[in-house]
Protein backbone atom coordinates (compact mmCIF):
# COMPACT_ATOMS: atom_id res chain seq x y z
CA UNK A 1 0.00 0.00 0.00
CA UNK A 2 1.24 3.48 -0.81
CA UNK A 3 0.63 6.39 1.54
CA UNK A 4 1.11 10.12 1.14
CA UNK A 5 1.61 12.27 4.21
CA UNK A 6 0.91 15.98 3.76
CA UNK A 7 2.39 18.01 6.60
CA UNK A 8 5.40 16.46 8.34
CA UNK A 9 5.35 18.01 11.81
CA UNK A 10 4.99 15.92 14.96
CA UNK A 11 1.72 14.29 13.91
CA UNK A 12 2.79 13.79 10.28
CA UNK A 13 6.11 12.29 11.35
CA UNK A 14 4.25 9.99 13.71
CA UNK A 15 2.05 8.77 10.86
CA UNK A 16 5.12 8.30 8.67
CA UNK A 17 6.80 6.18 11.36
CA UNK A 18 3.70 4.02 11.84
CA UNK A 19 3.24 3.48 8.08
CA UNK A 20 6.89 2.63 7.50
CA UNK A 21 6.97 0.30 10.53
CA UNK A 22 4.12 -1.66 8.94
CA UNK A 23 6.08 -2.11 5.72
CA UNK A 24 4.40 0.49 3.53
CA UNK A 25 5.77 2.99 1.06
CA UNK A 26 5.37 6.64 2.12
CA UNK A 27 5.76 9.82 0.13
CA UNK A 28 5.89 12.86 2.41
CA UNK A 29 5.44 16.49 1.50
CA UNK A 30 5.65 19.77 3.34
CA UNK A 31 6.41 23.23 1.94
CA UNK A 32 8.45 24.38 4.95
CA UNK A 33 12.06 25.15 4.15
CA UNK A 34 13.59 22.70 6.63
CA UNK A 35 10.72 20.19 6.56
CA UNK A 36 12.69 17.27 5.16
CA UNK A 37 15.51 17.46 7.68
CA UNK A 38 13.17 18.00 10.63
CA UNK A 39 10.86 15.18 9.55
CA UNK A 40 13.71 12.74 8.98
CA UNK A 41 15.21 13.54 12.38
CA UNK A 42 11.81 13.00 14.05
CA UNK A 43 11.15 9.70 12.23
CA UNK A 44 14.62 8.43 13.18
CA UNK A 45 13.93 9.46 16.78
CA UNK A 46 10.61 7.56 16.69
CA UNK A 47 12.05 4.44 15.04
CA UNK A 48 13.44 2.71 18.17
CA UNK A 49 9.93 2.76 19.65
CA UNK A 50 8.56 1.17 16.49
CA UNK A 51 11.32 -1.46 16.65
CA UNK A 52 10.40 -2.33 20.25
CA UNK A 53 6.75 -2.73 19.24
CA UNK A 54 7.74 -5.01 16.35
CA UNK A 55 8.39 -4.20 12.72
CA UNK A 56 6.79 -5.71 9.65
CA UNK A 57 9.34 -7.73 7.60
CA UNK A 58 9.21 -5.01 4.90
CA UNK A 59 9.62 -2.14 7.37
CA UNK A 60 12.39 0.23 6.32
CA UNK A 61 13.27 3.90 6.42
CA UNK A 62 14.26 3.34 2.78
CA UNK A 63 10.53 3.18 1.94
CA UNK A 64 10.30 6.92 2.63
CA UNK A 65 10.60 9.56 -0.06
CA UNK A 66 10.10 13.30 0.23
CA UNK A 67 9.00 15.92 -2.24
CA UNK A 68 8.16 19.57 -1.72
CA UNK A 69 5.43 19.20 -4.36
CA UNK A 70 2.02 18.14 -3.10
CA UNK A 71 0.82 16.99 -6.52
CA UNK A 72 3.79 14.62 -6.81
CA UNK A 73 3.26 13.22 -3.32
CA UNK A 74 -0.43 12.40 -3.68
CA UNK A 75 -0.75 11.31 -7.32
CA UNK A 76 -0.22 7.56 -6.73
CA UNK A 77 -1.27 7.19 -3.09
CA UNK A 78 -3.95 4.83 -1.86
CA UNK A 79 -4.46 6.97 1.24
CA UNK A 80 -3.47 10.59 1.79
CA UNK A 81 -3.08 11.68 5.41
CA UNK A 82 -3.34 15.47 5.78
CA UNK A 83 -1.73 17.03 8.87
CA UNK A 84 -1.53 20.76 8.19
CA UNK A 85 -2.14 23.42 10.87
CA UNK A 86 -5.58 23.56 12.45
CA UNK A 87 -6.66 26.64 10.46
CA UNK A 88 -9.73 26.23 8.26
CA UNK A 89 -8.40 28.37 5.42
CA UNK A 90 -5.15 26.39 5.27
CA UNK A 91 -6.88 23.02 5.49
CA UNK A 92 -9.42 24.07 2.85
CA UNK A 93 -6.70 25.07 0.38
CA UNK A 94 -4.60 21.95 0.98
CA UNK A 95 -7.57 19.56 0.87
CA UNK A 96 -8.84 21.17 -2.34
CA UNK A 97 -5.41 20.65 -3.90
CA UNK A 98 -5.23 17.06 -2.66
CA UNK A 99 -8.70 16.40 -4.05
CA UNK A 100 -7.62 17.76 -7.43
CA UNK A 101 -4.34 15.81 -7.74
CA UNK A 102 -5.20 12.50 -6.04
CA UNK A 103 -6.43 9.40 -7.80
CA UNK A 104 -10.25 9.20 -7.83
CA UNK A 105 -10.19 6.10 -5.60
CA UNK A 106 -7.74 7.49 -3.03
CA UNK A 107 -8.99 8.10 0.48
CA UNK A 108 -8.24 11.42 2.14
CA UNK A 109 -7.86 11.44 5.91
CA UNK A 110 -7.53 14.67 7.88
CA UNK A 111 -5.81 14.70 11.25
CA UNK A 112 -7.99 17.54 12.46
CA UNK A 113 -9.14 17.56 16.05
CA UNK A 114 -11.54 20.48 15.88
CA UNK A 115 -12.95 20.96 12.39
CA UNK A 116 -15.97 18.89 11.39
CA UNK A 117 -15.53 16.67 8.32
CA UNK A 118 -18.61 18.16 6.66
CA UNK A 119 -16.93 21.57 6.81
CA UNK A 120 -13.75 20.10 5.31
CA UNK A 121 -15.77 18.57 2.45
CA UNK A 122 -17.34 21.91 1.53
CA UNK A 123 -15.12 22.73 -1.50
CA UNK A 124 -14.13 19.24 -2.65
CA UNK A 125 -15.17 17.83 -6.01
CA UNK A 126 -15.07 14.32 -4.46
CA UNK A 127 -16.27 14.86 -0.87
CA UNK A 128 -17.34 11.23 -0.59
CA UNK A 129 -13.74 10.11 -0.06
CA UNK A 130 -12.84 12.33 2.91
CA UNK A 131 -12.87 11.28 6.56
CA UNK A 132 -11.46 12.84 9.66
CA UNK A 133 -8.76 10.44 10.83
CA UNK A 134 -7.78 11.88 14.18
CA UNK A 135 -4.91 9.92 15.78
CA UNK A 136 -4.10 9.45 19.41
CA UNK A 137 -0.69 10.82 20.35
CA UNK A 138 2.05 9.70 19.96
CA UNK A 139 0.88 8.28 16.64
CA UNK A 140 3.82 5.90 16.27
CA UNK A 141 3.05 4.20 19.62
CA UNK A 142 -0.72 4.36 20.11
CA UNK A 143 -2.57 2.39 17.41
CA UNK A 144 -5.80 4.31 17.87
CA UNK A 145 -7.45 6.56 15.33
CA UNK A 146 -10.87 8.15 15.45
CA UNK A 147 -12.55 7.92 12.03
CA UNK A 148 -15.36 10.43 11.52
CA UNK A 149 -17.30 10.64 8.26
CA UNK A 150 -18.86 13.83 6.97
CA UNK A 151 -22.38 14.12 5.60
CA UNK A 152 -21.10 13.37 2.09
CA UNK A 153 -18.65 10.57 2.98
CA UNK A 154 -19.62 7.29 1.34
CA UNK A 155 -20.10 4.13 3.37
CA UNK A 156 -17.53 2.47 1.09
CA UNK A 157 -14.95 5.10 2.10
CA UNK A 158 -15.64 4.55 5.80
CA UNK A 159 -15.23 0.77 5.47
CA UNK A 160 -12.07 1.09 3.38
CA UNK A 161 -10.61 3.68 5.78
CA UNK A 162 -11.31 1.44 8.77
CA UNK A 163 -9.53 -1.45 7.04
CA UNK A 164 -6.51 0.66 6.11
CA UNK A 165 -6.07 2.27 9.52
CA UNK A 166 -6.55 -1.09 11.23
CA UNK A 167 -3.84 -2.55 8.98
CA UNK A 168 -1.34 0.00 10.33
CA UNK A 169 -2.36 -0.71 13.92
CA UNK A 170 -0.90 -3.51 15.94
CA UNK A 171 -0.03 -6.69 14.06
Amino acid sequence: MKFAVVGTGVIGSGWITRMLAHGHEVVATDPSESAYETMLEQVKSNWPYAERMGLHPNASLDNLTFTPYLEEAVKDADLIQENVPEVEEIKDKVLTDIDFYARPDAIIGSSTSGIKPTELQRNLKHPERLVVAHPFHPVYILPLVEIVPGKQTSEETVIKAEEIYEAIGND
